[in-house]
């Protein structure tokens, strides 16, 4: 574990004696000064940079010059005045060292994710994506079994393999029921009434206005650790309420890895992925829920729908967040192509797009993290990669069942 200074306090001398001042976001947060002997502040200037708890009694011990026979009173007495220092929120851990033990482990579109915390505290949404330890022949010949109904055997196999590395965690959560020692500012690159992010020095701090009982996440800079702090859940909307927290820590990370979330339904159809997008009120799950109903194509999610890029085809990897529907799938199938929906009252066709137009509204459809410049730069790009491999169609249509028809001949037609 290494430690590091908590911004908002100053050291200064007052007469003969040494402070620790709170100012700016400390003095809000209602801390207090703290007085500093002599080896109280020798430590704290030796945290200008981060140090482990033995760099920090290996230097007191050199500064001082304390025999063999004393040194392990002095490090305890280092331990206890770190603890204290932890408490009173003036200095912090470092992200990426979590406390306590691992309380389970996630896979999800080959992305693990080690989960520390109290036992049960992982969302029952993940039980599909939970990560059997010592199963992983069974976990393979079930998954390969699932691999065969996309087409792409290749691909799933490779996604199998690399799901069952014994390597580090590719992200790792650390749930914490209390609200932090110390609270983070920084740029804010967004803010709506249900996120807002900051970039700070070591990564970005996410809070959910809308998600009561979760008081902030903080995440670095690259994806691989976050620390979410919340309330113990009271009620089954604070249960889910987690669930949704961990969501833009996962999209962010997955954004690195090269894949995108679309906000889509989506139908297995021809042993491929369908996705039909539209804007709020379009009637995406109208539309899938006609397709299931006239040609019995099974769903595959109900509201969003992950997509990467593996060897010159667009994958569909299974997520377990899917909306309100209930509808998801933890298996992963290879992309058929988008079908962007809009509204006629009267008739059903097809409106042709230039390519320009395809790729924009594909980005457009995106929910990935678009929070600076880059990232929106990477979301056009793969829009772009999309349009070039697989139809983006535009289908004006009504609510009808011949809207399915019309659109499932030309999904037909394409196919042949």
């Amino acid at each position: 574990m290494r430690i590091r200074r908590q911004e908002g306090y100053l050291l200064q001398k007052i007469g003969n004696t040494h402070y620790l001042l709170p100012y700016g976001q400390k003095i809000a947060d209602q801390q207090r000064g703290m007085e500093l002997n002599e080896t109280a502040r020798i430590l704290w200037e030796a945290l200008e940079t981060p140090k482990t708890m033995e760099e920090l009694q290996q230097k007191m011990i050199r500064c001082y010059e304390v025999p063999e026979e004393e040194q392990e009173e002095l490090k305890k007495d280092i331990q206890a005045f770190v603890k204290e220092l932890l408490a009173f929120g003036a200095v912090r851990r470092e992200l990426g060292s979590p406390d306590g033990t691992c309380a389970g482990e996630l896979k999800i579109a080959g992305i693990s994710i080690a989960v520390y915390g109290k036992e049960g505290c992982i969302p029952k949404q993940f039980a599909s994506f939970e990560k059997k330890r010592g199963k992983e022949e069974a976990t393979e010949k079930t998954e390969g079994e699932a691999a065969k109904k996309t087409g792409e055997k290749e691909v799933e196999e490779t996604v199998i393999k690399t799901e069952n590395r014994q390597d580090a965690a590719d992200l790792t959560l650390e749930l914490i029921e209390h609200v932090p020692e110390s609270h983070q500012n920084g740029n804010i690159l967004i803010r709506n009434k249900d996120l807002t992010v900051c970039a700070w020095e070591e990564g970005y701090v996410l809070w959910f206005p809308a998600l009561k009982n979760i008081y902030e996440i903080w995440m670095k800079a690259d994806g691989s650790f976050a620390c979410i702090y919340y309330r113990l859940p009271m009620t089954e909307e604070e249960q889910d309420s987690l669930f949704l927290a961990i969501r833009p820590v996962f999209l962010f990370l997955a954004q690195k890895k090269g894949m995108f979330v679309l906000h889509s339904a989506s139908l297995l159809y021809l042993e491929k992925a369908w996705l039909f997008s539209g804007h709020s009120g379009m009637g995406k799950s109208t539309h899938t829920a006609l397709w299931h109903e006239l040609f019995d194509t099974p769903y595959l999610n109900g509201d969003l729908n992950l997509l990467g890029l593996h060897k010159d085809h667009i994958i569909v990897y299974g997520i377990p967040w899917c909306g309100t529907s209930g509808i998801f799938t933890a298996e992963a199938y290879e992309l058929g192509g988008i079908v962007l929906l809009g509204r006629d009252l009267q008739t059903d066709y097809l409106e042709e797009l230039n390519p320009s137009e395809k790729v924009l509204r594909v980005m457009q459809r995106m929910i990935s993290p678009a929070w600076t410049e880059r990232q929106l730069s990477e979301n056009l790009f793969f829009a772009g990669e999309i349009a070039d491999r697989v139809p983006v169609l535009h289908l004006l249509c009504t609510k009808n069942a011949s809207a399915a028809c019309v659109m499932k001949n030309a999904i037909d037609q394409l196919e042949e």
